[in-house]
């Protein structure tokens, strides 16, 4: 079956460089397979949580496409010689060719671990006496197999591997969470007869060509700034992801509230931007990135040098990795203190203040899961705004940012936390 999606948005396109492979003026061919929720046939035409992303991308782009099925090896081989441009949705271990490269997420698959209720903690851990088992050919075997994991058998799908399970032939079965909420009423098995815990993210995202890359400098950048503009639903929290990342993110919030210098270091610098307009406070955050990098401006050595940069360091370093960023603003959303420093001074414009602050003192904001393309870490922000001296009233705000994959596999246990 060739399903097939066409978008034609534009009339004119600007051309690139005119070599064999297509260029960006062109109609760009994409390949995937049917990877319910991500890549699934509706009424007849092909959608999913990737395909509305990409279509958001490319429309943003001004950019023509098609979209059709093939199976991966011969996707692959299309992408390679040039009849196709890209295929999604892999992981970033599709290829380890060099031939191409992967794009920033369109979606996120969460792996979980299911085991059968009673037989195996809440907590599953990977030991070699423990018979595993994932779908034939998927990421996760791929996965099972480079930790050398005892792998007691493989399915065709995830409703075998659930069968497998419920007749005890492993222990435990790794699988996409989405793929599992699909696959347990197939399969026949109640669900609450099984104990799920979380595993790790694996972000699947665009294969381009190198050759495609090199004929089009530039397009990979801008179809991943794109992307940030066009969130994938399964970047979202879950409801149990977002209660995890509040658990910690309001223990670090309470802790820092009882700090006596909290307070009257928020006022102070309230009261030092009460009287400045926009155009200045743009140009102090004008002034503070272009000598961030180097350090030697007032500005920048003002939040460096703050006490409460040092509080903060202290904290991010106590929690060995699970903090990734911490920072407090004031009323204006200029930066008073933070741990690393931040890119630039005045966090107004982003919601982590819009969605706080003029809110009111009990304002929270949980953002998605955004990805780290340098680091490749997955992390979450939580902003709260910070209650003033008078009821009702805000002294500023508060974002911590967490790396989601230590905080869900970790079990609850802060020792870092008072």
């Amino acid at each position: 079956m060739a399903a097939k999606a066409l978008c034609l948005l534009a009339p004119f396109m600007t051309s690139l460089v005119a070599i064999p492979q297509a260029s960006a003026s062109d109609v760009l061919q994409f390949l995937t397979n049917i990877a319910p929720p991500y890549q699934e046939m509706v009424d007849g035409a092909l959608d999913g949580s990737s395909m509305r992303t990409l279509s958001c991308v490319m429309t943003r782009l001004n950019q023509r496409y098609e979209v059709d099925l093939a199976p991966w090896l011969r996707a692959r081989e299309q992408v390679r010689n040039g009849t196709a441009q890209g295929l999604f949705s892999v992981a970033s271990d599709f290829d380890q060719s060099g031939n191409g490269r992967l794009s920033l997420p369109l979606a996120l698959e969460r792996w979980v671990w299911v085991t059968l209720t009673g037989v195996k903690p809440m907590r599953f851990a990977l030991e070699k006496d423990q018979r595993v088992a994932a779908v034939l050919g998927s990421n996760q075997l791929k996965w099972l197999e480079g930790q050398g994991a005892n792998i007691g058998g493989g399915a065709r799908s995830t409703v075998q591997l659930l069968r497998m399970l419920a007749a005890r032939r492993v222990d435990a079965v790794l699988v996409d969470e989405a793929e599992l909420h699909i696959a347990w009423k197939e399969a026949g098995v109640d669900p609450t007869a099984l104990a799920i815990s979380f595993e790790r993210y694996m972000p699947l995202g665009v294969y381009f060509s190198n050759a495609f890359l090199d004929a089009n400098p530039g397009f990979l950048e801008r179809f991943n700034r794109e992307i940030a503009a066009c969130p994938s639903s399964s970047m979202s929290l879950s409801p149990m992801e977002r209660r995890a990342v509040l658990l910690v993110a309001r223990h670090i919030q309470e802790m820092l509230l009882a700090d006596p210098r909290l307070l009257p270091a928020l006022l102070m610098a309230d009261q030092a931007s009460a009287g400045l307009s926009v155009p200045q406070i743009l140009e102090r955050d004008g002034l503070y990135q272009q000598h961030r990098a180097a350090m030697n401006h007032p500005l920048v050595l003002a939040v460096r040098d703050h006490p409460l940069s040092s509080l903060l360091a202290r904290l991010r370093a106590a929690s060995k990795g699970e903090v990734a960023e911490i920072q407090l603003f004031d009323n204006a959303g200029l930066t008073l203190a933070a741990d690393p420093l931040p890119s630039d001074l005045w966090q107004a414009d982003e919601a982590k203040f819009s969605q706080t602050v003029p809110k009111g003192p009990d304002s929270i904001f949980v953002d998605a899961i955004s990805f780290d393309e340098s680091t490749s870490q997955f992390s979450v922000q939580v902003s709260f705004a910070l209650p003033g001296k008078e009821p009702g009233s805000v002294a500023g705000g508060l974002t911590i940012g967490l790396n989601i994959e230590h905080t869900l596999n970790t079990d609850g246990a802060k020792p870092w936390l008072p």
